[in-house]
């Protein structure tokens, strides 16, 4: 071969290299036709239509880990390619073991975490809980779908595991774990409809006089088992009280959260509180915590309805504890708990 010809088919095959490495970067930021048709629009939990791709199979949940949760009720977990250091707990290295070779991406001081973080993750979805419109183009830009959840009461919580499933293509196992959720709780409305005097709960949240008001997870929470939240009237999330409405309101049962500083004592040792009827009568509990505290917006919330139920009508509701343990981690996580794992739980004073 002559070497001018010799060069130009070498000319000609580096071009060829060139412009299909060219070609692959751009699908990055821009899908070509064929894979926008594999995608679809769905609406996330704020309204905004969103395409996602047709099949799913790198998921961020750093951003919102609750998410992580919801992930693992529809049997997606393997997807996770970005989680947040919330995840990385005693109880979740049991249920999945691999969680440790899953990265956590890390925040800068006061901020989320940057695009070229998410960016070397290559999610084909995040999940969020909050609008960041700034990072949502960049995202979007770059051809990752932004998807936002709000899980601030059990009905929502019921719909957030709808949508996970459907984006992650297993919405039947998305539809039984709600059938799960919703057999509980009618089981418990059904009980607690027939009482005609419902109990008043206060839930002490950050603090001894930190409580919920009615836009709080925990107001639902209490409503669902059956209680009247005390504090329902108030409104803007956590709420400061004085040691005056607290005896006003004069609860009947004291729940309080495990990631504040009150406990127990602090309510049993106030003399300022003693004509409470909850502490008089010893109905002052701190709520149940496994993979997380379960008065929060989380799939555990579930147990936290049952357990509360449970403190609030023992003669109605009559849940097995123990039993509702195991079937709830074995349903929802396909984990086992063992024994000493229940009994600390349950048992904790």
């Amino acid at each position: 071969m002559r070497p001018k010809a010799r060069y130009a088919l070498i000319l000609a095959a580096v071009i060829t290299v060139v412009l299909v490495a060219a070609a692959g970067a751009t699908m990055l930021v821009h899908p070509t036709a064929p894979e926008r048709e594999r995608a679809r629009l769905i609406r996330d939990m704020k309204g905004n239509q969103v395409t996602v791709p047709r099949d799913v199979h790198r998921v961020m949940t750093s951003l919102y880990p609750i998410a992580t949760q919801l992930m693992f009720l529809v049997q997606a977990e393997d997807a996770l390619v970005g989680i947040s250091t919330y995840d990385m707990n005693d109880v979740m290295k049991k249920i999945y073991p691999d969680i440790v070779h899953i990265p956590v991406p890390g925040r800068s001081a006061g901020s989320d975490i940057t695009v070229e973080e998410i960016l070397k993750l290559q999610p084909d979805v995040v999940f969020c809980c909050t609008r960041n419109a700034q990072q949502n183009r960049a995202l979007k830009e770059l051809g990752i779908s932004t998807v936002y959840l709000n899980l601030e009461s059990p009905e929502a919580l019921m719909r957030g595991i709808l949508l996970v499933g459907d984006i992650m293509n297993k919405k039947e196992r998305a539809k039984f774990v709600v059938s799960y959720y919703q057999g509980k709780l009618d089981y418990i409305r059904s009980r607690t409809s027939r009482v005609k005097n419902r109990k008043k709960v206060y839930f002490a949240g950050p603090s001894m006089l930190g409580t919920a008001g009615a836009d709080c997870y925990q107001d639902s929470l209490i409503g669902y088992a059956g209680g009247v939240n005390v504090a329902h009237a108030l409104k803007g999330g956590w709420n400061t009280i004085s040691v005056e409405h607290l005896l006003e309101w004069n609860p009947d049962l004291i729940f309080i959260g495990t990631y504040g500083n009150a406990r127990v004592k602090s309510f049993a040792n106030d003399s300022r509180l003693q004509d409470i009827s909850a502490i008089r009568k010893g109905n002052v509990f701190m709520s149940r915590t496994y993979i997380g505290s379960w008065d929060v917006p989380t799939p555990e919330s579930l147990l936290g309805i049952m357990w509360l139920a449970n403190k609030l009508y023992p003669h109605d509701v009559r849940f097995d504890m123990k039993k509702e343990f195991v079937s709830f981690y074995e349903t929802c996580f396909g984990y086992t708990p063992q024994e000493q794992d229940i009994l600390s739980v349950l048992e904790k004073q």
